[in-house]
């Protein structure tokens, strides 16, 4: 059957499947299943939302970018878009793509049983960590994508097809776990005093590091820690921290509608006189002017 046929007559069967579904210890919310109707859009803005995203190109090619750096997307590629990621797409004038998108949230079932390290929903979490960028089909995504419209379009047995779809989910965590172990098998080979000042820099959400606490909570004293910091990363635990915050901020400046003073708030910079220098310093231009020009190239 072609893409066509399948956008006529499956949409309907899509919409009784957009409900909360619990599998195992894993509720999963379908938002959206549905064929990409882009009509005469060329694009669509710097955007985040709450839920999960899941792309696959059918056909065609689509321009998607992630903070910035831009990524063409073809035939037999996909890409997941965590909750929180600020991205984007163009689309290509004279050749538009076909594809679906999946749209999910996840919430975790209370169960009378410990739940168990692997559980389902354990597994389905872990795409909160997913590497923005493109994939090249190498793990049967398609071939789960064909048999679930075949399957819609013939027996229109719901069950069968939510378990399909959890299925290609569940897939696409085994996927994710192959790649942190990549990525851990990298960083392990990264200075210990390094990786744990990372972690904690990254995961620190006040507006004033208290690089004390910072070495205490590592058994060192904060001189010993500094030295060491700088030695190793060539750069000072407060640089750091100020780099972490700017991305972030750069981050939050494409959302549409954002204020300045806001994302300096949300970024961790209590001053937005400071805010403005550090990143004009880091990116040399200001805030307001780095908008403009990420907007012009739209």
């Amino acid at each position: 059957m072609e893409i066509n046929e399948w956008k006529t007559i499956l949409p309907p069967v899509f919409n009784t499947l957009c409900h909360e579904v619990r599998i195992q210890d894993a509720v999963i919310e379908w938002v959206d299943i549905i064929f990409e109707q882009i009509g005469t859009a060329s694009k669509c803005p710097p955007h985040a939302h709450t839920w999960f995203e899941f792309n696959y190109v059918l056909a065609g090619q689509m321009e998607t970018r992630f903070s910035g750096d831009s990524i063409t997307v073809q035939e037999g590629e996909f890409f997941l878009i965590p909750p929180g990621m600020v991205h984007s797409h163009v689309y290509t004038r004279g050749n538009p793509h076909e594809g679906m998108c999946f749209r999910w949230r996840l919430a975790c079932a209370e169960l009378e049983d410990e739940k168990a390290e692997d559980s389902l929903y354990a597994r389905l979490h872990r795409l909160h960590n997913w590497r923005p960028g493109s994939y090249r089909d190498e793990d049967g995504f398609g071939r789960l994508l064909i048999q679930f419209l075949e399957e819609a379009t013939v027996s229109r047995s719901e069950l069968g097809l939510q378990l399909l779809l959890v299925r290609l989910l569940d897939q696409l965590s085994l996927l994710q776990q192959d790649m942190e172990g990549d990525a851990k098998s990298t960083r392990i080979t990264q200075d210990p005093i390094v990786r744990k000042v990372e972690i904690y820099l990254e995961d620190f959400q006040g507006s004033h590091l208290n690089v004390t606490e910072l070495a205490a909570s590592l058994h060192m004293s904060y001189g010993h820690l500094s030295r060491q910091y700088k030695k190793l990363s060539d750069n000072t635990i407060v640089e750091r921290m100020n780099q972490i915050r700017l991305e972030k901020a750069r981050d939050l400046l494409l959302l549409p509608g954002s204020l300045i003073s806001e994302v300096a708030e949300q970024a961790g910079f209590a001053d937005l006189s400071y805010f403005s220098r550090a990143f004009k310093k880091h990116y040399g231009q200001g805030p307001q002017s780095y908008r403009r020009e990420y907007d012009g190239k739209e």
